[in-house]
Parts: structure tokens; sequence; C-alpha cells
């Protein structure tokens, strides 16, 4: 009796055995077609049995002893980083592309375009100064540099406003998903403690959301030896088993923009967020849409700069009666090249010339103005400069307008112009008539507020062209038009077309890498997935063999279980 009750509980152990082993292979072939699945390979063991005989051992059947999932975690991990890489080359690729259209050169009405059109306007006019067209072109051609600079950055900010409010919703998601991972961690804990398998489903649903997670930003995970996980933003625990972390999106000025940042509620600290869209939208924000803002505003502080500083030194047809700077000081009293005094171009020590003229007989009277800006106890003010043209200029008053700007008015019968001594062309050698907006053409510090001057588009007879005064005289238009191709001042050695160029052509190598690096993440993602594929998808090729094989195992052990039992129904009856 011994003997068949052990040859029953090897068919026991045996039927028992392969219907699990069948149950995971029904299992597999059920999830195929799904890529969040982890396959698994029943664990079958051969059990220890009864002495048969002198010193002789037979086995006691098979045991379902494990039930292993297919995975290799050096692998997840690399490929929740070549999803972040991914998402993240994809969306800075995708602002790119817009970014590119706004330098679009096909159109004619780009920067690049706008401003070879006003050095022309400024070449037409030195054949022609005392042409009323040619200088109404001058100002329009101005007019529509400034325009398409404005519109272009306004277009960049908008972009860069765009992409940040996309971060904050994000955010959100990320808490969510650390708050789902942690409560499968608690579940996976509890449903294998004091068992020796793991809850497998529970851990596929887990890894899923890891590469969810991943795909909004990197993550570095480790697992504990009770089942449950850590998971770290940068070098920061963002999830510790089922304790969760929670971020926020902070949105602060910085100068005249608005970004949003990552942090941690508990410690306000800044999250380092590296990889995933989020880390995407934040490059796209910061470098492809602001960074060309910062390029942009250069540009066109570097026209206005250079086009006034040679247009403060020459004359229109009429000479100004009136004329208020652009150019406000924050205090009348500071040093002007005093970084507190406000002026976007620092004067230096130098002078200039006005000149005031008669118009009953033409007669000109041209006057000097020393400036000095080295740091001495006499250093130029406002204050000093007002009292200073005062007292050495005759027919010509200056004064502080009440938001602290230069303003000069000429006598009755007189009138006024800069840069001639009365015989020839005299340089502004301090800049100081540049940097305080006085006989300029453009006004505005940078690509958000550039325009053309109120005086001079109200009346183009202003716009300097001449260099001495003189009838027929274009030589102010010709250096202006000149700085086509001329080097910039500061060891630059680049122009102002070169300058465009430049951030023109930075957007579009970026584009070309982001292009590349797109489809370089998307390859190697493509291939790790392949590799994670051979490891843990589902064959069913080889689900079909394993299922012949159990089920046959299956059928053996029940036959086997069937012989046993009519050796015991005939021993039963010898007994009788």
């Amino acid at each position: 009796m011994g003997l068949l009750n052990s040859a029953l509980q090897i068919g026991r152990s045996a039927i028992l055995s392969y219907q699990g082993a069948l149950q995971v292979v029904g299992d597999n072939i059920s999830n195929a077609a799904n890529p969040n699945f982890t396959r698994l390979t029943p664990g079958l063991d051969a059990q220890n049995g009864v002495l048969l005989g002198r010193d002789l051992q037979a086995g006691a059947g098979v045991a379902l002893s494990s039930i292993q999932r297919n995975i290799d975690e050096a692998l997840e991990g690399r490929i929740r980083l070549a999803i972040g890489a991914s998402e993240s080359a994809s969306v800075q690729r995708e602002t790119l592309s817009r970014v590119e259209t706004f330098f679009d050169t096909v159109s004619g009405t780009d920067i690049s375009a706008r401003l070879s059109a006003f050095f022309q306007a400024f070449d037409d006019l030195q054949n022609t100064p005392e042409e009323p067209a040619t200088r109404d072109l001058v100002v329009s051609a101005a007019s529509q540099l400034a325009g398409s600079m404005q519109s272009t950055r306004s277009q960049l900010v908008e972009l860069a406003s765009d992409i940040d409010a996309q971060i904050a919703p994000l955010v959100v998601n990320a808490n969510d998903l650390a708050s789902r991972i942690a409560l499968l961690s608690s579940q996976i804990t509890a449903s294998e403690a004091g068992r020796g398998g793991q809850a497998t489903a529970l851990r596929d649903q887990r890894d899923s959301l890891l590469r969810e997670l991943s795909q909004l930003f990197d993550v570095t995970v480790r697992e504990e030896p009770d089942g449950s996980i850590n998971i770290y933003a940068g070098s920061e625990a963002l999830v510790q088993g089922d304790r969760v972390r929670r971020l926020e999106a902070v949105t602060s000025a910085d100068g005249s923009f608005e970004r949003t940042s990552i942090r941690f509620v508990d410690t306000n600290g800044e999250v380092d967020i590296r990889g995933g869209v989020i880390a995407g939208l934040i490059s796209a924000r910061d470098i492809q849409a602001l960074g060309q803002v910062a390029a942009l505003d250069n540009l066109a502080f570097n026209i206005v700069s250079e086009v006034n500083r040679l247009h403060a030194d020459g004359q229109g047809l009429n000479a100004y009666t009136g004329l208020t700077g652009t150019n406000a000081v924050l205090e009348s009293d500071l040093v002007l090249n005093d970084t507190a005094a406000g002026l976007a171009q620092s004067p230096t020590s130098g002078s200039f010339f006005v000149t005031v003229v008669d118009d009953a007989t033409g007669t000109p009277n041209s006057f000097r103005i020393d400036v000095t800006l080295d740091g001495s106890d006499n250093d130029t003010t406002l204050d000093s400069l007002v009292a200073q043209i005062n007292t050495q200029v005759t027919g010509l008053t200056a004064s502080i307008t009440s938001d602290n700007r230069i303003a000069f008015t000429a006598d009755a019968g007189r009138s006024f112009v800069f840069g001639y001594d009365g015989q020839t062309q005299r340089e502004d050698t301090s800049g100081i008539l540049s940097a305080l907006g006085v006989n300029t053409l453009l006004t505005g510090k940078d690509a958000s507020d550039i325009n053309v001057s109120d005086a001079i588009r109200g009346n183009p007879l202003l716009l300097a062209s001449a260099g001495a005064m003189t009838p027929g005289d274009g030589t102010t238009a010709k250096r202006i038009a000149g700085l086509s191709s001329a080097v910039l001042q500061g060891g630059s050695n680049l122009t102002l077309m070169d300058m465009y160029n430049r951030i023109a052509g930075e957007v579009a190598v970026n584009a070309g890498a982001a292009n590349d690096a797109t489809e370089v993440a998307a390859t190697v993602l493509e291939s790790l997935q392949i590799q994670r594929e051979s490891i843990s998808g589902v064959n069913l090729d080889e689900e079909a063999i394993a299922l012949v094989k159990y089920q046959r195992a299956f059928q053996s052990a029940a036959r086997f279980v069937s012989v046993v039992d009519e050796l015991l129904d005939e021993l039963v009856l010898l007994v009788r």
C-alpha cells in the first residue's frame, strides 16, 4: 500500500504541476499582444522520494517551484533612459521647426531682407539726399526693419510662453504616476511577504508606470529586498517605498520673462530634471526660443547703437528748432556712464559739436561741448551737461524734462544742428548724443522696442544725410549704408549682417542637429526594445510547443494515476 500511495502522490504532484505550467503558458499566450507584459516561465523541480529496496531511492514526482519573470533589470533601466532621450529630442526638434519659420528667407519679409533694404535705402539716399521721396523710403525701410524685429521677437516670446505653459500639467501627471507606483509597491510588498514567488502582474503594472514616468524625466530605480523600489530624480529621492515626495510647478519672473521651474514641495528645492519631455521643454524654452530672443535683442541693440552713432554726427535738409532726447536717465545727478544712470549705451570721455544757425543770414556759430567720464570728481552728469550747454552756447537753451531727458530749444530766429564745427563734419567722440537719443534715427534698447524716432517719422527732412551742411552732400548717408559691410566695434569681427546670419545659421544648424538627435534616439530605443522583446516578449511558436509539451505531460500523469487506481482496485479484491 505504501508504494501505491507514493505512486498516487507522484501522479497528483505531476497533475497539479503541469496544470500550473499550462496556466502559465495560457497567461503568456493571452498577453502576447500586451506591450507591458513580461513573459513568464514555470520552474519545475524533481521531488525526493522513498527508499526502494536496499539503498535505492526514486523520486517523488515533480513540483511547480517557481514562476520566473523573464526580465533584465539593467536593460529596463537603459530603456527608461532611452525613452527620456527620445522624448526630449522630439520636443526640441518640434520647437526648432517652428523657430525656423521665424527666420524664413523665402518670403522676403524676414529680418535679413529688411536689413538689406534698410542699407540699400541709405545707399540710394547718398546719391539723391535732396529728394523727399528718397527720404520717405529710408523712413519706411527703417520702420519695416523695426517692425520685423519686433514681430520676430514677439513670436519667439509667445513660443517660449506656450512651451512654459506645458510644464505645469506634466508635473501634475508626474505626481499621479509617482503615487500610483508607490501604491503598487506597497501592494507588491504585501503580496510577496512570506512567499517565495513574485506578484508578476503587479510588477508588470509598476514597470509600465515607470516607463511612463521616464517619458517625463529621467529616473533612477533601486529595488529593495521586500520588493518595493526607490525612485530618484537626479540625486534626490522622489519615491521611497510607499512614500512620495510631491512636486510642484513654480512660475517666477526672470527679467522680462516668466519661467516655470519644478520643485519639491517639502523643501522647495529645485528638481534636477534631465531627459524626458520636461527637460526637452525646458531646453526648448531657454535655448531654442529665449536664447534666440537674447541674440535678437543683441542684434537690435547693435543696429540702434551703430546707426545712431553715425546719424548723430550728420545733418538733414532742415535744422532743428527744438529737440528732446529719446533716452532718459534714472537720476539727473548720476554720472552718465554709471550703470545706475540706466543708459543702454555707455558714453565715454570726449566731445561733440552743436552749431546754432542764424535763420536770416544762414551764419553758423559752432560750440564744442566736452564730456568728462574718467572717474574724476567732475565727471559729467545730465545736470552738469545741461549747465555747460547753457553756459557755453548762445542762441540755444538746454533743459531736463520731468522724466529726465535732455531737451534743446532754439531762440527765435535760430535753429541748430550737430556734428558740424562750421567748416567740416566733427564726430561725437564721447557717444553722448547717441546714448541720450539726440539727433538719432532709431529708438529702443532691444528688439522689443526698436523703432523710428517720432521726430524723423514726422519730418523726414530731419533725416541726417549730410556731414557738413552742404547741399547735395550724402556723406552721413554713405557712412550708414557702409554699415552693411563694416565690422562692428568691440573686436567681434562681425558686421550687422553677419550677426543676423549667425543667428539664422545657428537656428538651422540646431534644427539639423535636433533632427539627427531624434533619429539617433529613436534608433537606440528601438534597438533596446528589440532586445527586451527577445527576453521578455511572448513568442507564440515557442508557447505552442510548451503548450503541447505540458499537455502531453498532464495527459500522461492522468493516465499514470488511472493505472495506479486500477492496481489499487485489484489489490482490494485480493484482500477481500
